[in-house]
């Protein structure tokens, strides 16, 4: 089985970046979109990913640049591809309020083109040949972290916007982790809930990651070598991630 991943953006916002989050997963037959930050429907296009053949988004939380570009990907695939299976969208609480709201005052109907299933905590779905499990994370507002599971014992984690913070028993072939700030940027990773590129090098270690991904970093740190140094004090094969980054792994 092959599984491949594409970095659509991977930076906290910032005035004029197009660098929101957002990651395409693919695994065998099944594609998934982790967050729906702004400009993510054009990026799948420059990367090679029809619209026609998302399946399903998973959202983390409802931080504008997680979910905005959800509203123009879904009208897009709506208007474009009629005839296509619906549009899985999985998220945390309000996400069903937050997209009916949106397209009321947009006025524009997505009828069946969508199906919308709000997580709790640690409850599962079953896509195809994948597991996807709904991790709680310490943010700001209600946010999800998921881990999706291959038959064959891969494991991919995403785990965006939070403080430090992994279940016990966790395990991940492969750990995209928030590391918004530096460690010597401590304290503001604790006031606004969000990572330090060591904290999450630490966690990669826990669960037994083999490649870790920086990801949701802060645009003041122009070198982002200097965070793959800090968090490869405890995991050596950590690189931050970088748009349009391409990952392709054979299982």
């Amino acid at each position: 089985m092959r599984v491949s991943l594409s970095f659509l953006g991977t930076g906290a916002p910032d005035v004029g970046l197009d660098d929101m989050s957002a990651v395409a997963f693919r695994a065998s037959s099944s594609l998934l979109l982790l967050d729906s930050g702004e400009g993510v429907q054009h990026k799948l296009v420059r990367v090679g990913v029809g619209l026609n053949k998302l399946g399903s988004v998973l959202i983390t939380h409802l931080h504008s640049d997680h979910v905005v570009g959800l509203i123009p990907l879904v009208q897009t695939r709506t208007l474009m591809f009629k005839s296509l299976r619906p549009l899985s969208i999985y998220g945390p609480p309000g996400l069903e309020k937050f997209l009916s709201e949106s397209f009321n005052s947009l006025y524009f109907d997505p009828g069946n083109a969508i199906e919308i299933q709000e997580l709790r905590e640690h409850e599962e779905v079953r896509l195809g040949e994948l597991t996807i499990k709904a991790e709680p994370l310490d943010h700001t507002v209600i946010t999800l972290g998921y881990s999706i599971s291959v038959d064959r014992g891969f494991s991919l984690c995403y785990l965006t916007d939070t403080r430090p913070t992994a279940r016990d028993g966790l395990r991940c072939s492969i750990l995209i982790h928030d590391s918004t700030f530096s460690w010597v940027d401590l304290e503001k990773a604790v006031e606004f809930k969000h990572t330090t590129a060591l904290e999450a090098g630490i966690i990669a270690s826990k669960v037994g990651a083999k490649l870790l991904f920086l990801y949701h970093i802060s645009s003041r740190y122009r070198d982002r070598g200097f965070l793959e140094s800090e968090a490869r004090r405890f995991h050596p094969h950590t690189y931050a991630a970088e748009k349009y980054t391409y990952v392709n792994l054979s299982l």
